[in-house]
């Protein structure tokens, strides 16, 4: 990362790629579309909170999946299930981006 303003800044990969999506232009998108995108995106995230919490409290207390804790991990699956087509599609425009302004061979994310 570049530092314009001679400031010590160290920035995990969790804070550059919420930055990137943060930068993302949604203006082409519909208001229904929108609405689906925020629908989703928050039902996937508390999925993944949730699911890393029973897993990291059974991990900590030395138990097995209780039954309580199947229906976290289903929404953590299921989660996990909806992010990482999306990181993929991510990774194919950033290629595609990459390939048009750079002219070179973008390989895709199979």
């Amino acid at each position: 990362m570049t530092d314009t303003d001679n400031t010590a800044f160290t920035a995990n990969s969790i804070t550059v790629f919420r930055s990137l999506i943060a930068e993302l232009d949604l203006g082409n998108f519909a208001e229904a579309q929108l609405y689906d995108l925020g629908a989703l995106a928050t039902e996937s995230a508390e999925g993944l909170c949730q699911g890393l919490l029973c897993l990291s409290e059974g991990l900590e207390n030395c138990e097995t999946l209780p039954p309580e804790g199947i229906a976290q991990v289903s929404g953590f699956l299921k989660a996990s299930a909806h992010l990482i087509p999306a990181l993929f599609e991510l990774c194919e425009k950033a290629n595609n981006g990459l390939a048009k302004t750079r002219k070179i061979t973008a390989y895709p994310m199979y």
